[in-house]
């Protein structure tokens, strides 16, 4: 990839408008936190299933609005993040095998199981980019496009280390504001992933 990881942050803030209280930047901490006490709830309620059943559908949907965000869009919507619902099924579908592929693999060991929670881990921004899809052309395409790359995307997410310990000095407040701009950058890794392919 032509672009350094620094490059792919300041993209990311970029996107998120260069302001941590600006309304891309707040949106998309609201949708992440929103999507986080859905999910949190549903475990709750469902003695840990819950998450199990609604992971796929809506992790499609924040991950489409970290898209949106990471390709320009500064007017993003909370209803974004809840897209992933309207085709429930298939969602559902590709969260469940995703999770459990992975959780296959680690049961041969934890490193296999980190490998290939990086080599599926473009499958939820394949879906909400092609939700004609199924799960297994999301995880087979995401393999594909990570071959060569994970180590990449690693590195990027390891790169946020300093900001996850000004999380820590904050009680844990400034970790909202770090996952919005960790999952952009993600997003942006995506955006750069498939144009260097494009031209392979």
């Amino acid at each position: 990839m032509n672009i350094s990881n620094s490059e792919i942050r300041a993209k990311a803030r970029a996107a998120l408008g260069n302001e941590i209280f600006g309304r891309t930047w707040l949106m998309a901490l609201l949708v992440g936190l929103i999507i986080s006490a859905i999910l949190g709830a549903a475990n709750s309620l469902c003695m840990g299933l819950g998450s199990l059943l609604l992971s796929g559908p809506l992790y499609v949907g924040l991950y489409k609005t970290y898209l949106k965000i990471a390709q320009g869009d500064q007017d993003v919507k909370i209803e974004t993040a809840f897209e992933g619902c309207y085709s429930f099924g298939p969602n559902l579908v590709l969260g469940l095998m995703h999770t459990l592929y992975i959780f296959l693999w680690t049961l041969l060991f934890i490193i296999p199981g980190i490998i290939k929670s990086y080599s599926y881990a473009l499958a939820y921004y394949i879906k909400a980019e092609h939700p004609e899809y199924g799960w297994r052309e999301c995880l087979n395409e995401s393999e594909k496009m990570m071959q060569g790359n994970k180590m990449r995307l690693f590195i990027l997410h390891l790169s946020f280390i300093g900001w996850a310990l000004l999380s820590i000095f904050t009680f844990g407040l400034a970790s909202l504001w770090v996952n919005a701009y960790q999952q952009t950058a993600t997003a942006i890794f995506y955006e750069e992933l498939k144009k260097e392919q494009l031209y392979q």
